[in-house]
């Protein structure tokens, strides 16, 4: 009797297309000899940790998928994730992908991955569960945080902290944690309005104004929310400072207030926040480097609020282990393209549920509608949250729309 033949890679070709902030990114196609192709773009951070895998230029990234990528990859088991993604890195020979390039690594990686789904005619979150090992016969669903304020980087408005969010409670279905963030989405238009502020938005959908601080953005959000919602109870607050950003050689700047702090000092203002507004999410409150800062504030509200690593770990597995023993945080942001390949990113999520840490799925800034893998992502993995920028703009609420396809979907009320 004769065994079925086992699909193989058969090509891999590339071509460049715009992501959302205008600049050129990477589309990758992986072809099976089976007829099943994957299809992967991929995204692009403003806001970069100093250990992520490096980006190489666009065309030479599409040369070298297309011919040494593709060369090494021919013939290759597509089922065979963990040694699909040895190559890549064993290839690329440098500690960062440098040489070829952490986007081109993991356009490749996730396109193979895809195009492994399609060849067993599964749904890809259900594919993803299998390579992760996630064995439950219900899938659990990350609570979505929706990022409604941009500042920092993600926008030229002199607001310090990059992103102000709204968090539902976890208690309320994804479906309905929808309805609220366009609730209070629009609420907060109006409020601004109101307050004679322009209702401008920045690289991840949010309002982006003139004349914020966070003081006046956690207000507003506060009235915004509070027209529907019980605050504090049914919907809460959370901030990614991305200190970096705002750090100068010895203080951390807070221009807009007018001040310049230490460690001590911006953990003492980080507080008074926390005690007077429901927040309780904290994402990077420190320069990745000061780990002193970290260590301080995770000792005074560690158990009161999620102090979340994201430049401070990277998506990286290396990183993370030499972080744990440190306690400077009890969540981490995942970002695929910190670390370059899928295999990478499910160890680093395992590493870190298993030092119980909460799980934060996150896109980036420059990014594209047709792109979302992080959706099935955060369900294969039971992740407790999501992030994808404001219930506003293409290519955000992609991931969102996804996610309320496989949420209605497990619920049995949509077909697939």
């Amino acid at each position: 009797m004769e065994t079925e033949r086992m699909p193989k890679i058969q090509n891999i070709s590339c071509h460049k297309i715009i992501n959302s902030r205008g600049e050129w990114t990477l589309r990758t196609r992986v072809l099976l000899d089976d007829g099943s192709v994957g299809i992967q773009t991929i995204p692009e951070g403003a806001s970069k940790g100093k250990r992520e895998a490096v980006y190489i230029p666009v065309q030479e990234a599409i040369d070298k998928i297309s011919t040494l990528i593709n060369e090494t990859l021919k013939g290759e088991d597509p089922f065979d994730q963990g040694r699909i993604d040895r190559l890549l890195v064993e290839v690329d020979g440098t500690p960062n992908k440098k040489h070829l390039g952490g986007n081109s690594i993991l356009s490749v990686s996730l396109a193979v991955c895809q195009a492994a789904a399609v060849s067993r005619k599964q749904l890809l979150y259900k594919y993803l569960a299998d390579l992760y090992g996630n064995k439950k016969e219900e899938f659990t669903f990350p609570t979505p945080v929706f990022n409604v304020f941009n500042g920092g980087k993600h926008a030229d408005n002199g607001l310090s902290f990059q992103e102000f969010m709204l968090i539902p409670a976890g208690r309320v279905p994804f479906d309905e944690s929808l309805e609220m963030a366009v609730n209070i989405y629009h609420n907060l238009e109006r409020v601004l309005k109101k307050n004679g502020f322009g209702t401008e938005v920045g690289d991840e959908g949010g309002f982006a104004p003139e004349g914020l601080t966070p003081h006046s953005a956690l207000d507003f959000l506060q009235e915004a929310a509070s027209e529907n919602y019980k605050v504090g109870d049914k919907i809460f607050f959370g901030i990614d400072a991305a200190a970096d950003s705002f750090k100068r050689i010895i203080t951390y700047s807070i221009d807009e207030e007018a001040l310049h702090l230490s460690s001590v000092g911006l953990a003492d203002y980080y507080s008074d926040l926390v005690n007077n507004y429901p927040i309780i999410y904290l994402e990077d409150p420190f320069q990745e480097n000061d780990h002193k800062g970290w260590a301080r504030f995770f000792e005074m509200q560690g158990r009161n609020l999620m102090i979340v690593g994201d430049d401070l770990v990277v998506t990286n597995p290396r990183v993370l282990e030499r972080i744990i023993p440190k306690k400077l945080n009890n969540a981490v942001v995942v970002k695929p393209n910190q670390v370059g390949t899928l295999t990478e990113t499910l160890e680093f999520i395992r590493m870190a549920k298993e030092a119980g840490m909460m799980i934060n799925v996150s896109h980036r800034s420059g990014d594209t509608a047709e792109d979302t893998f992080i959706a099935d992502l955060a369900v294969a993995v039971g992740a407790d949250f999501i992030k994808s920028g404001a219930p506003a703009r293409g290519e955000r609420v992609a991931k969102y729309n996804r996610l309320l396809e496989i949420f209605l979907h497990e619920q049995d009320r949509l077909d697939m």
